[in-house]
């Protein structure tokens, strides 16, 4: 004869089996689950250190841009002597600021250090791999500013700007030299023909000249960017 169980036994062993298997899972994972619980804990604060770590970075890196002269001069070596044009270095492979491309941005709040990255082409389209190009940018808002421009020597250039008010901004562009033209030193008997200061020379004594382009980024078009309220303050500090 069969024995029939009762049906308030079937669940009491289900419950008691269904709270054997979770204290398993607990101790076994629960280790890891409390690891994880402390770095999500943790991830904030070490998110503004990073941020503070990026801040102190670009100061440096900017300040240093401003006096380090050989750094300015360095994806123009061997390509300073007038008259001297290097292979690839030829007129056709000028820049053009209206082919030119934004291709990355990186927007922070105000207070921090935003950055935007051109891309050079000529101006039949082609990507450019080399440095030598004079951007000039500026920024127009509720405050006004010049920006620092790194040249990557590989057709790439850094706009690095720390914006401390925040609000909408016009970002103008300006192509005023390619080619490393804007480094070029004066012809050897420039002080000879002319007189100690290089003026009073005879007009035309260099030839056509159409190196300064002045050109504007994207056809003048306004590239605006929008700045945040300020996240990062002095009180995260040292901690």
């Amino acid at each position: 004869m069969a024995i029939r169980k009762h049906p308030v036994f079937s669940i009491l062993t289900t419950l008691l089996g269904v709270s054997v298997f979770s204290c398993a899972v607990f101790l076994y994972f629960g280790p890891s689950f409390e690891k994880s619980f402390r770095i999500s804990k943790t991830s904030v604060p070490r998110l503004l250190h990073w941020r503070l770590d990026d801040f102190r970075r670009d100061w440096f890196r900017q300040h240093r841009a401003r006096v380090d002269w050989k750094s300015m001069l360095k994806p123009c070596i061997n390509n300073t002597q007038w008259g001297l044009e290097k292979k690839y270095w030829g007129k056709e492979n000028r820049s053009s600021a209206r082919t030119s491309q934004v291709v990355y941005t990186d927007i922070r709040p105000a207070g921090e250090f935003s950055k935007i990255f051109i891309q050079s082409k000529t101006a039949d389209n082609r990507t450019k791999l080399i440095g030598g190009d004079s951007w000039r940018v500026h920024l127009r808002g509720p405050s006004s500013l010049g920006a620092t421009v790194f040249d990557h020597e590989n057709g790439t250039y850094e706009i690095l700007f720390l914006i401390m008010e925040p609000g909408n901004y016009q970002v103008m562009i300006f192509l005023d030299f390619s080619l490393c033209d804007g480094f070029k030193e004066p012809p050897a008997d420039w002080f000879i023909k002319g007189n100690a200061h290089g003026k009073e020379q005879n007009e035309g004594i260099l030839g056509h000249l159409d190196q300064y382009l002045l050109e504007p980024f994207n056809e003048g078009k306004p590239f605006d960017i929008s700045i945040p309220e300020a996240t990062l303050t002095t009180r995260f500090i040292g901690k």
